[in-house]
């Protein structure tokens, strides 16, 4: 009776031990996929040292910042790089829908002498194909996308320029390229309205 007791002790010990490395093989296992899940995120600026996790996905694309590189060296600013310093050849961008078409436009943004002076900075707003829309001068982002304004089919934008908010509306080719000489905005805008380039969030810049 007493080696019969022993020997199942001794197979009920062997079947907790198994049991347990079985579990803590499958920990290791789920450990290892978590980590291999967050070193799949590709860091769009690591200069910067802000985590990757914390950029929006409508400005930290690479392959869309690729794209946007491309219009800028190839056709947009190709005269003017030789005049520009290597510091000041960087870009940050913003994508939104502003005519419901499906289509994300680019606004483009600079920061640095070159683009900047006292009354703001210059913006380029391309569309999807990295056409010119609109060049804009003397402005100051965040550009605010109106959730229901809207002018020819495509959304008011709000920026400012000349110490004040500036409403733009597209007239059916562009917006007003010198936000400084529209009509004041007379209001607050709304919480929900998408506002473009406002560095409150993180934002990666690329080099062009």
């Amino acid at each position: 009776m007493t080696l019969l007791i022993s020997c199942d002790q001794k197979i009920s010990s062997v079947k907790k031990e198994d049991t347990k490395q079985k579990t803590e093989t499958k920990t290791i296992d789920t450990t290892t996929e978590n980590k291999s899940s967050k070193s799949e995120l590709i860091d769009p600026d690591p200069d910067d040292g802000v985590p990757p996790e914390r950029y929006s996905p409508h400005n930290s694309n690479i392959e869309v910042a690729g794209k946007i590189r491309g219009y800028l060296t190839n056709n947009l600013l190709k005269d003017e790089l030789k005049l520009m310093e290597k510091d000041q050849r960087k870009f940050q961008y913003e994508e939104v829908d502003l005519n419901g078409d499906g289509k994300k436009e680019y606004l483009v943004g600079f920061k640095n002498s070159y683009f900047c002076g006292s009354g703001g900075c210059t913006y380029y707003l391309l569309h999807n194909d990295g056409s010119v829309i609109t060049i804009f001068t003397v402005a100051r982002a965040p550009f605010i996308a109106m959730i229901v304004s809207k002018t020819n089919g495509w959304k008011d934008l709000l920026v400012k320029s000349d110490g004040s908010l500036r409403h733009l509306k597209y007239n059916g080719k562009t917006y007003p390229a010198n936000p400084s000489v529209v009509q004041k905005f007379i209001g607050i805008p709304s919480d929900d309205a998408y506002r473009l380039l406002w560095d409150e969030f993180p934002i990666p810049t690329f080099k062009f």
